[in-house]
């Protein structure tokens, strides 16, 4: 068969756009929805936060969400790489940077954003992906707020996606509302406030964006630590989940100079007191792993078992 060569680039086009897709937050309405893609963070994170570009926080669409009520999260886009899972985080950083503290409100495990065990279509503007549910926790008090949503895949690169969008909290709607010369959020707290009441939530999970931390290896669901997960957690499929992969430990630090016939050391176990291997030194575990021994008084030595001194034998 043959093609003409204008065929040709259209089918090298359509086939490019495809390969580069993925899925990207389409409600909440993420910031600068009308020039945001599919795409990843940057494997360097040089994008993190909410994927760094020009006018990456315009605002199109302010999202308003009642305490306790249901609120939806639906995705554009068919490449759900068989799924992973997610988190749902907030700052009080409207325009959130490196430095912004995200708190978990909600860990997915398995089967975001889609249970399919492949890519959902080929369509980048497609739908079908899953759509799931979530609330603001009544410990949130009123304001504004960025919402997160990150995503580790199962199938493929180990990347880590995340669309932000603006967030307003509102308490009940009788207790929200105002004259109309009244201030906008009557129950707006401060900042200060509403970071003392997320600093309760766990941080959000970061990896695969040169943090040093990495999900586990293509076809594997991951499970988000445990310190990461928070109180509200949705688990989906029958998935065995994996943890990710930690860096390796680096060295204990070099205990202090000591003074001389001094030993130093190393332990395990911060506040007990611990013998020189030979018995002739004593001392107390810091909360660095580190211990220097004391010579032990004359006609004494360091039982080892015990810890403590005993009179010479």
């Amino acid at each position: 068969m043959r093609h003409s060569l204008s065929q040709l680039f259209a089918l090298v086009a359509t086939l490019t756009g495809i390969s580069n897709a993925h899925v990207v937050m389409e409600s909440p309405v993420p910031y600068g929805a009308d020039h945001i893609d599919t795409n990843p963070l940057l494997a360097d994170g040089s994008d993190f936060p909410c994927k760094q570009r020009d006018n990456v926080y315009k605002l199109i669409k302010q999202n308003v969400m009642p305490i306790g009520q249901p609120q939806t999260l639906s995705f554009k886009g068919q490449a759900t790489h068989g799924g992973g899972s997610c988190q749902i985080s907030l700052t009080t950083d409207k325009q959130p940077t490196k430095n912004s503290e995200w708190k978990v409100i909600k860990s997915i495990e398995g089967g975001c954003p889609s249970t399919n065990p492949g890519n959902v279509g080929t369509d980048p503007f497609g739908y079908g992906a899953d759509k799931f549910q979530f609330a603001i926790p009544s410990s949130i008090p009123p304001g504004d707020y960025t919402l997160a949503w990150t995503w580790f895949n199962k199938i493929g690169n180990r990347e880590m996606y995340m669309n932000c969008a603006p967030v307003t909290v509102t308490g009940s709607s009788n207790r929200h509302k105002r004259g109309a010369h009244g201030q906008r959020h009557s129950h707006d707290a401060s900042i200060q406030k509403r970071a003392t009441a997320l600093a309760s939530l766990p941080d959000m999970f970061v990896a695969n964006i040169g943090n040093g931390c990495s999900t586990a290896e293509s076809g594997t669901t991951l499970a988000i630590p445990q310190q990461n997960l928070g109180t509200s957690v949705q688990h989906i499929g029958s998935d065995t989940l994996t943890p990710p992969t930690q860096p390796p430990q680096a060295p204990p630090a070099p205990p202090p100079p000591v003074p001389n016939g001094v030993q130093p050391g190393y332990c395990t176990t911060p506040g007990k007191s611990v013998c020189a291997p030979d018995g002739n030194g004593i001392g107390t575990c810091d909360e660095q792993g580190r211990v220097v021994f004391a010579p032990a008084p004359v006609g004494t030595r360091c039982d080892l078992a015990l810890g403590v001194l005993v009179v010479a034998g």
